[in-house]
């Protein structure tokens, strides 16, 4: 019995026509990555703008039906919401209607986009009853 010896691998050389396949494989997948990462984070930002949007709805509605509240106090409220956090939306709009025993607020905006070609708006519309005196 003598020593067996164990051979020795030497590392993998690449095939001449094999050189630069890395290269090919990274210029095919990295934009394919790249565009699922910013179809994420623009899903994420509409995701923020649609919650802001309807958020100052609803507080719009509360102060518009408020008792001593109506359409500019609505207005006025919506809009300072938005300002305060809705920096990701443009051309925004506050739509406040007074009926006899509801309060409409209606906000939009245009969301920021990351991605060319891609223009989405969001828009929230809340209710809420006025507050009376009934005796």
């Amino acid at each position: 019995m003598g020593i067996q010896r164990t051979p020795r691998h030497r590392p993998r050389r690449c095939r001449r026509d094999e050189r630069g396949a890395g290269a090919v494989e990274f210029v095919i997948v990295f934009p394919v990555l790249m565009l699922i990462f910013l179809l994420l984070v623009q899903w994420a930002v509409q995701l923020h703008s649609d919650r802001v949007v309807h958020a100052a709805a609803r507080e719009g509605a509360v102060d518009a039906a408020s008792w001593n509240g109506g359409e500019a106090a609505g207005r006025a409220t919506a809009d300072a919401y938005l300002d305060d956090l809705g920096s990701d939306l443009s051309n925004t709009s506050v739509e406040v209607r007074l009926g006899t025993t509801n309060a409409t607020v209606t906000v939009s905006g245009d969301v920021l986009t990351l991605l060319p070609g891609v223009h989405t708006r969001v828009s929230a519309t809340a209710t809420v009853p006025i507050e009376r005196f009934v005796q």
